[in-house]
């Protein structure tokens, strides 16, 4: 028997617009009504292993937790730009090679006019 199934209810990606294929009152209604987590609730709940209190306080402090670690990612340096090419595949491929040096010619131009004081060298 199967107990939990997934809806996304937004953009599956930087480049998909949901809203083109569903509406927002769908959207909505997946998030707040029909969420594999309100599901789950309410299973653990009929099963009595669900405590609303502690539920509360886990969220609080997950929260807590993925503030914090957002926090400390914030005021780290990001990778360098050049870790995009890396462990693509197995084998490094020629046209990720060429594009490695296309960026790197690029960055040698234009590099003043990004931030990359921010990254890993």
């Amino acid at each position: 028997k199967q107990l939990v199934s997934t809806q996304s209810h937004g953009h599956h990606s930087t480049s998909d617009d949901s809203s083109a294929y569903r509406s927002i009152d769908e959207v909505n209604y997946w998030h707040q009504e029909d969420s594999p987590v309100g599901r789950l609730a309410h299973f653990l709940t009929k099963k009595g292993l669900w405590v609303e209190e502690q539920q509360k306080a886990s969220a609080k402090e997950c929260r807590r937790e993925v503030m914090s670690a957002f926090s400390d990612a914030e005021s780290s340096l990001k990778p360098s730009p050049y870790w995009m090419f890396d462990d693509v595949y197995s084998e490094p491929s020629q046209h990720l090679a060429e594009q490695r040096t296309q960026l790197r010619d690029h960055l040698a131009k234009y590099g003043q006019h990004y931030n990359l004081e921010k990254y890993e060298s």
